[in-house]
């Protein structure tokens, strides 16, 4: 058994008038083993929600093991925008 992270917790977010938007309301999405270890809190990543593509803000990552919770979750497709990449640029300007 890994202590590997395998979930991530976050929140719908999108783009209005050059300003980031959330919808404060948290989800859950399973990280393929490609991207374990590479998201963090604050990242923006693109997942699977109801039959789209749809980026969210990540808030907790996490390790679940699917055999004791029973819950399968939709996956994380890929990184669009990663904290210690954007040197501190105000929530304006993240590509979403």
């Amino acid at each position: 058994m890994t202590n590997e992270k395998n979930t991530i917790t976050a929140f719908h977010c999108w783009r209005r008038n050059g300003e980031l938007k959330v919808k404060p309301r948290p989800f859950k999405w399973h990280i393929p083993k490609r991207l374990r270890g590479q998201i963090q809190q604050g990242d923006i990543v693109l997942v699977e929600s109801q039959d789209k593509k749809k980026p969210v803000l990540v808030i907790d990552v996490s390790r679940e093991e699917l055999e004791e919770t029973g819950r399968y979750y939709k996956r994380v497709i890929k990184m669009l925008d990663q904290v210690d990449k954007r040197d501190e640029q105000p929530a304006t300007s993240v590509r979403v």
